[in-house]
């Protein structure tokens, strides 16, 4: 049973969050968690900016934004690549004039033991998971004028040792230092720096091995609440973390993982 916050309640959790209006960029938009997530901060009355890497979901999200009436653009990007991810940028100011808010969602995983992991898989794991948020935070919050705010998404797999995924994880620990770090450094600037961990959520990412029933129930048997995430749940957290009201909300890392963590 999803939590998710019913579609016509979101234009009404826009305007009490202080989103509306607001310019936000998110990155991983082709699928999964990234594109409900710029669909939904959407439907709150944002002004999104859907960045990702595959063109022809991006169109299709812009078209299903279109259809509702909302305001998404979708722009083609390599969040590992600096000058990308810097046109990007240029582009939110030149359409939307500023950035409020970045979510820097990209993120991708290869799944093998830690002893049979390819170098280059890994490092490409932390290009994109690690680098590629970094590129993003920094590029948005330089043109951030009058404060803004920044989350990232973690995972629950941050915090404990889940085999076979040393990569992700790894990837995933690093984000909660980088918010504390980014948190301490850009507050003067009236800039929040905040991370999203979800729980296991079945995404393009990862779709296939949960096609396997025993892993399936094996990854749902580390999970208190007894089932995984989906993705359009995250629009609500998410939004919570964007929102100006939580001036004081700074350097924090909000689990919603059902436990999974513990």
């Amino acid at each position: 049973m999803s939590s998710s916050v019913p579609r016509d309640q979101l234009p009404a959790l826009g305007s009490a969050l202080g989103l509306t209006g607001r310019t936000v960029v998110v990155t991983g938009a082709s699928s999964g968690i990234g594109a409900d997530v710029a669909l939904g901060l959407a439907r709150t009355g944002m002004k999104v900016i859907g960045v990702g890497r595959r063109a022809e979901p991006l169109a299709q999200l812009a078209k299903t934004a279109a259809a509702e009436g909302l305001t998404l653009q979708a722009k083609s990007a390599d969040v590992a690549d600096e000058e990308q991810v810097e046109a990007v940028m240029e582009a939110a100011v030149a359409e939307f004039g500023g950035i409020d808010a970045v979510v820097a969602n990209a993120g991708i995983a290869h799944v093998a033991p830690a002893l049979e992991h390819p170098a280059d898989a890994f490092r490409n794991v932390l290009d994109t998971n690690v680098t590629g948020a970094f590129l993003s935070a920094r590029s948005a919050a330089r043109r951030m004028q009058r404060g803004g705010s920044v989350v990232f998404t973690s995972s629950s797999f941050a915090k404990r040792g889940f085999t076979d995924w040393v990569a992700y994880n790894a990837s995933k620990a690093a984000i909660g230092n980088m918010v504390e770090t980014l948190a301490k450094e850009w507050a003067p600037q009236g800039i929040r720096v905040n991370a999203m961990a979800p729980a296991a959520t079945v995404t393009d990412v990862n779709r296939s091995l949960f096609e396997n029933p025993d892993f399936a129930a094996g990854v749902v048997a580390t999970i208190p609440g007894g089932r995984l995430m989906e993705p359009e749940e995250f629009t609500l957290p998410v939004a919570f973390l964007l929102s100006p009201h939580n001036e004081l909300l700074l350097g924090t890392t909000l689990f919603v993982d059902g436990g999974q963590s513990l």
